[in-house]
């Protein structure tokens, strides 16, 4: 097993993509990566800040994104090399709250935010207003109001990405400007709508047929449907997305070999697949590889996962269409069609049926997409 396809990507791509009358900013800041797209092109990178100790900073890298606020001496690390930072054993960035539903009063997540709006409007050239399509787990839509307190709080700041020069970016969202909607309804859009906005030829085919959307991330494993153009079903689990698979992986790490691994460290040792293990005693020590711990990890938690879709959708009786969202989603897209294979009246749809970008980013393409429908 390839372990690297496991860990959360940090990228920049450019990409032309219709304008709006206001500069739109489709945001997800999942608890594993943060997702971006805009019309110069998408964004991802890991959701994770560490502040740096007072002579830790020597040599740039491509990979750094550092944040500095305004009247502070403090720099933060963000994203791929903040990750990498971690220790074995670190853990005031990883099991706490910003792996918490609860997380958008955190220090760290409004750095993480104000990140992300920093490096969407990096080529942004006019003085259109900003307008910001995000989403939340389908059951977690009372949170709205914490969610745009938190984006609408003033920022002064200053950003350096890799051998960039320092940048300063002041932002001052208002509540108008901001919309929520349920994560999966991102995926929806985004089978619904080409790439230039418009609909899809089968567009009104899907959306009057009896549709489900399961958008499996890190976190959560959102569900979706559709039945009869009434919403049938909203339900989130968070018992069964990657973030469960790598908490039971670094469990039995530490059964079998006593080594204690954080999830944010696991994700840094999923590029080479191998962890040390230190024999104490006997002052040895070797390498071992994660991969059957994910494999296994794997199994039993996708098996976990489509007990709670049975349950939730009742076994898929009377969808026609099944759409299929998310980083988890598109590691288990094949085990999901192997499983589902026997349901001849059942169609699998990925999510990125129209652009064949990566799943992570289906929803912001979709929160993209219907906002620009509606501002054009």
């Amino acid at each position: 097993m390839e372990t690297k396809k496991y860990r959360t990507k940090q990228e920049f791509r450019t990409l032309t993509n219709p304008k709006g009358k206001d500069f739109i900013i489709a945001l997800d800041i999942g608890y594993s990566g943060t997702k971006i797209y805009t019309e110069h092109g998408y964004i991802c990178f890991p959701s994770y800040a560490k502040k740096l100790e007072k002579g830790m900073l020597s040599v740039s890298d491509t990979h750094d994104i550092l944040y500095k606020e305004e009247g502070s001496s403090d720099i933060y690390m963000v994203g791929f090399n903040a990750q990498n930072m971690t220790n074995d054993t670190s853990t005031n960035d990883t099991d706490g709250e910003l792996f918490s539903r609860k997380r958008y009063a955190d220090k760290r997540f409004k750095i993480i935010s104000n990140v992300a709006l920093a490096l969407a409007t990096k080529y942004k050239k006019d003085n259109r207003q900003i307008f910001i399509e995000t989403g939340l787990p389908s059951s977690y839509m009372s949170d709205e109001h914490d969610l745009k307190k938190a984006l609408c709080k003033p920022a002064k700041f200053q950003l350096k990405v890799g051998s960039d020069s320092w940048k300063s970016y002041e932002f001052g969202m208002k509540e108008e400007k901001i919309h929520v909607m349920p994560q999966p309804s991102g995926a929806l859009y985004s089978v619904l709508m080409q790439n230039n906005g418009n609909d899809v030829p089968n567009a009104k085919e899907i959306l009057c047929s009896n549709t489900l959307v399961m958008d499996i991330g890190f976190g959560t494993f959102d569900f979706f449907g559709i039945k009869n153009r009434v919403i049938d079903c909203k339900d989130s689990s968070d018992e069964c997305g990657m973030r469960k698979v790598f908490d039971l992986v670094t469990k039995r790490i530490l059964d079998e070999t006593g080594e204690d691994i954080r999830v944010a460290a696991l994700q840094k040792k999923l590029d080479d697949g191998f962890f040390d293990v230190i024999n104490e005693d006997d002052w040895t020590s070797d390498q071992k590889s994660i991969s059957p711990y994910i494999e296994k990890a794997t199994n039993e938690i996708f098996e976990e996962a489509m007990n709670k879709a049975r349950s939730v959708t009742n076994a898929f009786r009377g969808y026609q269409y099944l759409i299929i969202s998310g980083g988890t989603g598109e590691a288990w897209m094949d085990k999901i069609k192997e499983r589902l294979a026997g349901m001849k009246t059942l169609k699998i749809l990925p999510a990125n049926i129209n652009d064949h970008f990566p799943l992570i980013y289906s929803n912001v393409r979709g929160y993209y997409l219907y906002r620009y429908s509606l501002s054009k």
